[in-house]
């Protein structure tokens, strides 16, 4: 089994935005389409999130994002559309990703990473890896959606 995960490309996009928007990491397409043809640009930047895909014997299974917030120091990064296609969730994939992130992260010299989230799934994934929930924004997302904080310290 061949696994390995690298810098999104061009040709990549409709994969991982056919993910994102299958499993709800974003509700928006032609706003994620714009981010992750903005992500091709070198580095990690402001708004401006690298992305990597999770690639199984060939195929495209997952996408993860990482940005910082102009708003927050330049040593917490947020996560941004992690996401594996619904039926191979929970075999592992997404702990590899979230690994992946965590030692980009280090690498960085970040001492926190950061996500949001409303799906509950996700919430007990975040956890079960260490992240604890920072806050909560009761109907954020309409009613009886919250958004959920979650940190992790490095």
């Amino acid at each position: 089994m061949t696994l390995i995960i690298r810098n999104l490309n061009k040709e990549d996009i409709p994969e991982a935005l056919k993910i994102a928007l299958e499993t709800k990491a974003s509700c928006n397409e032609s706003e994620a389409r714009k981010v992750m043809e903005m992500s091709l640009a070198p580095g990690i930047h402001p708004l401006n999130p690298n992305y990597y895909v999770l690639v199984l014997e060939g195929e495209i299974i997952g996408i993860s994002g990482l940005f910082y917030d102009y708003e927050d120091p330049e040593d917490v990064f947020w996560m941004d559309y992690f996401a594996v296609k619904p039926e191979l969730q929970k075999h592992g994939y997404g702990t590899r990703m979230l690994e992946n992130l965590v030692r980009i992260c280090k690498e960085k010299k970040a001492r926190m990473l950061c996500v949001f989230t409303d799906n509950k799934n996700a919430l007990k994934f975040y956890k079960k890896n260490g992240f604890k929930v920072c806050g909560k924004i009761k109907d954020y997302y309409g009613k009886g959606k919250s958004r959920i904080w979650l940190s992790k310290v490095l």
